[in-house]
Order: C-alpha cells, then sequence, then structure tokens
C-alpha cells in the first residue's frame, strides 16, 4: 500500500515538474541536447513510455554539464531501463534537431545491438512500459518526433 503511493506521488511531481519545465521553456526558448539509445535485439527495438509523457519514446535524457556524450548514454540507458553497457558498445548514429514544445531538441542517437535480449527493468515512477518491438510496430506508435525522426531513417 505505501509503494504503491509512493509510485502514484512520484508519478504526479514528475508530471508537474515536466509541466513547469514546458512554462519556462515557452519564455526562454531553449536549445536542448541530449542523448537517446537505441536498444536493439534480433531487428526489434525497445521503446519505452515516461509516466509524464503522451509519447512513446526510446531510452534518452539530457547531457550533464562536463559530460562526454557516450557517457551519458550509459547513464541514462541504466537509469531508464537498468541495461548496463560500456561507452565502447555504443555505435554513434548522428544528430537529430527537431522542435519539440517549445525547445529545439538536438539528440545525439546512439544505437547499440545485442546479441542476447537484456533483462530490462521499469521503475514504474518515470518509465511506465518498456517493450521490444519491430520498426513497423514503434512507427504505428505516436512517438516522440526527434525517434520518429531517427526511425524513419532506418
Amino acid at each position: 500500500m505505501i509503494t504503491n503511493f509512493f509510485i502514484t506521488f512520484t508519478q504526479i511531481c514528475y508530471r508537474l515538474a515536466y509541466r513547469i519545465l514546458l512554462c519556462l521553456w515557452f519564455f526562454t526558448r531553449p536549445t536542448v541536447n541530449g542523448v537517446y539509445i537505441a536498444v536493439w535485439h534480433k531487428g526489434h527495438i525497445l521503446i519505452i513510455k515516461n509516466s509524464y509523457k503522451r509519447r512513446y519514446t526510446i531510452p534518452c535524457g539530457r547531457i550533464k554539464r562536463q559530460e562526454a556524450l557516450h557517457d551519458a548514454a550509459v547513464r541514462e540507458l541504466y537509469e531508464e531501463v537498468r541495461i548496463q553497457t560500456k561507452a565502447s558498445q555504443l555505435t554513434f548514429v548522428g544528430k537529430y534537431a527537431t522542435q519539440h514544445k517549445y525547445a529545439r531538441d538536438i539528440g545525439h542517437f546512439f544505437e547499440v545491438d545485442l546479441p542476447n535480449k537484456p533483462d530490462f527493468k521499469v521503475d514504474q515512477r518515470e518509465v511506465v512500459w518498456a517493450r521490444f518491438m519491430t520498426l513497423a510496430e514503434a512507427l504505428a506508435l505516436e512517438l516522440n518526433i526527434t525517434v520518429r525522426a531517427y526511425l524513419e531513417d532506418r
């Protein structure tokens, strides 16, 4: 009972914080640099759903100040779905710049193609759902526009 309350409370906090961030972006119109990590396994990609966003995405997040791109990708992949990888396993595939809400989103995309299906875990707080899907299944979803741009290039 306490655990369910804590999860629900945390999800509400994420939603509120995201709404506040969008309000701030409305006035500042920033450029946001982030990393996106496409986890592939036998032609399927790991798609996730955040508790505070409407659209589906892949593991991603902001780059911390003074953080190398590969290090940010390794960190975000672990934080979001508990998949551990090394920077040397990630392949940088490119940058995608899109307008997302009130910010210019510059996504630095990495891929990792894993021979064995990884065990992943969602925390039910920030990430509430995750599944490996075919490219066609993923493109049928309402995706984050930066992720859609990447997937359409594949």
